[in-house]
């Protein structure tokens, strides 16, 4: 165990294999508790932790010389620093800015705004690219483009070239709802039928009417909220 936990000039397997599950779990317990923001969404210093933390719990397998009580203390130290920024932000808009910076509006009202360009460091061909990916082929659309602290592009279209809506063309909507799992891998879920005010013969006359008899055959069954069944057979 000694091994496992100070430097030594040779790790045996075993003790390697100690080492890679104690990895292993710092980095599921440091994954699990980051903040839970998309990719686009991270701001430059939660890529340095990323880059700092895999770095540093990694070491400790290929240099069997590590300290790995040292390389958890400092993991630990690390972690904790990015979580207490990462809280302060939410606490703070004043620092919130100072963290994430702000956003720049590149495009006002048609007109690229070249100092902001500038001053993002953010080139045309790239403003550009990131309008296509936005379905945005022609800049002429654009009224306002913004870039998001988290690197990407955000656009509002002008008026002419917005979506059409069923609003605006008094179409009535029927909200449908997020559709609930009557049955998952064969298997009837009864506490959402009873939530529903159905039950399983209810269920099973409704599928007679697709042509199946036979529940187990179903991998996946969901109702919305108007009442439309899908259901997928394995």
């Amino acid at each position: 165990m000694e091994g496992i936990w100070n430097s030594v000039e040779e790790l045996t397997t075993s003790g390697f294999a100690a080492r890679t599950i104690i990895v292993g779990v710092m980095l599921f317990i440091a994954g699990r508790f980051l903040p839970h923001r998309s990719g686009g969404q991270y701001a430059g210093f939660d890529f340095t932790f990323f880059w700092m933390m895999g770095g540093l719990i990694a070491a400790p397998l290929f240099d069997p010389k590590i300290n790995f009580t040292n390389t958890i203390i400092a993991a630990v130290t690390i972690f904790l620093t990015h979580y207490i920024i990462s809280y302060i932000s939410i606490r703070s808009r004043a620092f919130e800015r100072v963290v994430y910076g702000k956003a720049e509006t590149l495009i006002s009202k048609g007109q690229i705004q070249k100092g902001n360009m500038l001053k993002s460091l953010f080139p045309i061909e790239m403003l550009l690219a990131q309008l296509r990916e936005l379905d945005v082929s022609n800049i002429a659309e654009v009224d306002t483009a913004t870039l998001e602290t988290g690197g990407r592009v955000s656009v509002l279209k002008k008026g002419d070239y917005a979506p059409v809506t069923p609003k605006d063309m008094n179409i009535p909507v029927v909200e449908g709802g997020l559709p609930i799992v009557l049955i998952n891998d064969g298997k009837i879920i009864d506490k959402n039928l009873m939530h529903l005010g159905y039950d399983q013969k209810w269920l099973k006359d409704e599928l007679s009417k697709y042509g199946v008899n036979d529940i187990k055959s179903v991998y996946l069954a969901t109702i919305d909220g108007i009442g439309q069944i899908y259901y997928s057979t394995m």
